[in-house]
């Protein structure tokens, strides 16, 4: 026997609501479709162009990192 509440009656536990959950997953979309864009964009840059594989990778986690770094905040 236990002396806990039954999980449903606890208050200090918030179910998301469903434009929460709707907020979360365009959220998500909206950003793996800016990564993708950005890949895409320095894949074809650097196929036309001919430069290094090492540049395309930095030049990849550049992007994302700026990336990151703006929208962190928003909420």
């Amino acid at each position: 026997m236990s002396n806990d509440p039954p999980r449903s009656s606890r208050p200090d536990r918030a179910r998301p609501t469903f434009s929460a959950v709707t907020s979360g997953t365009l959220r998500v979309l909206g950003d793996v479709l800016v990564i993708s864009l950005w890949v895409l964009f320095l894949t074809v840059l650097f196929l036309e162009l001919g430069w290094p594989r090492w540049a395309f990778y930095g030049a990849l986690l550049l992007g994302v990192g700026v990336y990151v770094s703006i929208t962190s905040g928003w909420s």
